[in-house]
């Protein structure tokens, strides 16, 4: 009988032991075909931005608009009414943004060949000061520049040619995005009907709390983010004027635009006015001033008053903040930097939702 027993009991061990290896395996190949599945997602995102940056930008002011769309269809206007009015509100936004960047660039082509006379000054002292020898500066310049290459990338007509480019490119941006969201829009309340129709009732109610969440997260972050940059960009400005520094205007504009980009936004956003104050005035008092000015302003605002407005918030580890900034840098460029927050904080709240993605939610999550 204890043989028999033995025996049972070896095959039951036995029998555990390849359940194991076999639940190790298929987590192993799980864990394998998610990686490949995460390259291929990524490089397909990286290849076809000029799709997927829109989309993005197109869900996240369907989120934006959410509350106005719910409170003009409680009104009972019709849904082509909410969506003109959403898309004329856009319109008007992007369109004052477009002016005033137009204005500022144009006024900076405008006014900068006047700092020619203080930029040969200056290299001219430079080459004194550090006695730097001119022969061979020569020689380098006649045997080892391009210049004819460089004649052409440097040629009006490159940079007129670019610049509609770019401003094209940024008017097909502009309506595939408001075309993306107004389908997405439009196929909300369908897309809840399709869901219901394949999961539980719980599964739908949790899948509209996540959403409300997003919602709510992207909504704070946005409005408290722009006001807190409006409020530096403003400051900064006004320094700037005081200390009589040129390209108030657009030094304003890159501070509002830069500072939507975490931890480095403020550091880039800095550097264009104190450079225009060091060609303009040389190491002097104002270049002082306006340095301590500026670095004091980001400091404070980032420091003390965007905890205390934004608080909890978006709840992301100080780490996956900086990686995030850099892993979307190499997806989409600059545009990644600006929606790495978001969009990591989006997929955090979808990934608390599943049990086997808990862990990473806890790694991405502060608390």
């Amino acid at each position: 009988m204890s043989t028999i027993n033995k025996i049972i009991t070896e095959s039951l061990l036995k029998e555990k032991k390849d359940n194991d290896n076999r639940k190790q395996e298929s987590n192993s190949i799980k864990f394998f075909l998610g990686m490949i599945a995460f390259a291929i997602i990524m490089i397909i995102l990286r290849e076809l931005k000029a799709i997927f940056i829109p989309l993005t930008f197109a869900i996240f002011l369907s989120f934006m608009f959410q509350p106005l769309n719910r409170f003009l269809y409680s009104k009972k206007i019709p849904v082509a009414v909410n969506i003109f009015l959403i898309v004329i509100i856009i319109l008007i936004l992007f369109t004052a943004l477009g002016t005033i960047v137009y204005t500022s660039v144009s006024s900076f082509v405008t006014d900068f060949p006047k700092y020619e006379t203080q930029l040969t000054t200056m290299i001219s002292n430079m080459i004194t000061r550090f006695e730097i020898p001119m022969e061979q500066v020569t020689d380098y310049l006649q045997n080892k520049v391009n210049w004819l290459q460089m004649a052409d990338k440097l040629s009006l007509s490159k940079i007129v040619s670019g610049t509609m480019g770019n401003f094209i490119d940024f008017l097909i941006k502009l309506l595939l995005t408001v075309a993306f969201m107004i389908f997405i829009i439009l196929d909300r309340s369908r897309m809840f009907k399709s869901v219901g129709k394949v999961v539980s009732e719980d599964e739908v109610e949790h899948f509209g709390h996540v959403l409300k969440d997003i919602e709510k997260q992207i909504k704070t972050y946005v409005v408290n983010k722009t006001l807190i940059s409006f409020a530096t960009g403003l400051i900064s400005m006004f320094f700037i004027a005081i200390f009589g520094i040129d390209f108030v205007v657009m030094s304003g504009l890159l501070i509002f635009i830069l500072n939507y980009i975490p931890n480095i936004g403020s550091i880039l956003a800095s550097a264009f006015p104190i450079l225009i104050c060091f060609i303009q005035y040389g190491f002097s008092w104002q270049l002082l001033a306006i340095s301590v000015s500026l670095i004091a302003t980001q400091m404070t605002i980032g420091n003390f008053v965007e905890p205390k407005v934004m608080g909890t918030g978006l709840k992301l580890s100080p780490l996956i903040v900086l990686i995030s900034l850099i892993f979307w840098y190499w997806v989409w460029g600059p545009v990644g930097m600006i929606l790495a927050v978001p969009i990591t904080s989006a997929l955090n709240l979808i990934l608390k939702g599943i049990p086997s993605m808990k862990v990473v939610s806890a790694l991405i999550s502060s608390d």
